[in-house]
């Protein structure tokens, strides 16, 4: 028994280790190409405006480069690529010379005076882009060349719903009651193939993978900064899954043969472990969150 738990212990090792060697492999490939490719990372022929959308905060800044140059590399470049940037982080609105080189490729960065968190990436650019395609990702990953293609053909067979690459599926017990946040994280071996992808209101999306918003998928509320911030402080995939049940709209993951874990990598160093450690605590973190907002919402009786 002992030795087959060891065998085991020792693949997941290896297989992390591989993950890291690629990630510094494609980093230094994507570094290379932010400080000498001077071709435009945005536009394309498509008839809907693409936005691409993200957040950063001062602990990153120096590494967010690598995940835009990924993102201007998409086989389906997006028609705008934005970088929300809190004032409260970035008194002096200092960037530095990587992103100020892909500024010049397309990249359009914006300084806010509030600071609301991982919600900045979708608030600001609703309000902006209020006709547009959103896709929000998050800053510590390094994306697939074929990411934004992936979401936008699923979203022109059914564009009446929300498309993701990475979700769990909401589980409920016997009476319709939600059970606690770890028994909805999807097994690894499930985030590829047909895991997930008939639309539903119980497939989560999580933001990770990106996130593709048709103008109309989400309930007003969402934009509410006191609520979002009183009732669900830094799970923005909580929030806005509950905005999108609101609102009536479905969640679908794309179907992908290919294992996820193997094509979205995670920059090295960049990941800040508190808040993930404060979600997944009972108390105050994700099972605490989900009580809150779905019951000031009635979200359970519309599962």
């Amino acid at each position: 028994m002992f030795k087959y738990f060891f065998k085991k212990q020792l693949k997941r090792h290896d297989l992390a280790n591989n993950m890291k060697l690629e990630a510094l492999v494609r980093g230094q490939l994507l570094s290379h190409q932010a400080l000498t490719d001077c071709d435009p990372g945005v536009g394309n022929d498509k008839k809907h405006n693409i936005v691409l959308s993200l957040t950063s905060f001062d602990k990153r800044i120096h590494d967010v480069y690598l995940c835009v140059e990924s993102l201007f590399q998409q086989s389906l470049k997006a028609d705008e690529v934005v970088l929300w940037l809190s004032a409260k982080n970035f008194p002096n609105k200092t960037l530095p010379e990587t992103l100020r080189k892909q500024q010049r490729r397309g990249l359009q960065v914006f300084f806010v005076e509030e600071d609301l968190g991982p919600y900045k990436k979708y608030v600001y650019t609703f309000e902006k882009f209020p006709k547009s395609l959103i896709v929000t990702v998050d800053d510590d990953v390094l994306y697939p060349p074929d990411m934004l293609d992936m979401l936008y053909q699923a979203y022109l067979r059914d564009p009446s719903n929300i498309y993701c690459h990475r979700a769990h599926r909401i589980q409920i017990d016997n009476s319709g009651k939600v059970l606690p946040y770890k028994k909805w994280r999807t097994n690894r071996a499930n985030w590829c193939g047909k895991s997930n992808i008939e639309p539903s209101h119980r497939v989560f999306p999580t933001g990770v993978g990106g996130v593709l918003y048709h103008p109309d998928a989400l309930h007003e509320d969402a934009f509410d900064s006191h609520k979002f911030l009183q009732l669900c402080p830094n799970a923005d995939d909580i929030w806005l899954k509950a905005m999108s049940i609101r609102q009536g709209t479905k969640a679908a993951r794309v179907s992908d043969s290919r294992h996820w874990r193997d094509r979205f990598l995670t920059i090295q160093g960049a990941q800040v472990q508190p808040l993930k450690r404060e979600n997944l605590r009972s108390k105050i973190g994700n099972d605490e969150k989900i009580r809150r907002v779905f019951s000031a919402y009635q979200i359970q009786e519309m599962l």
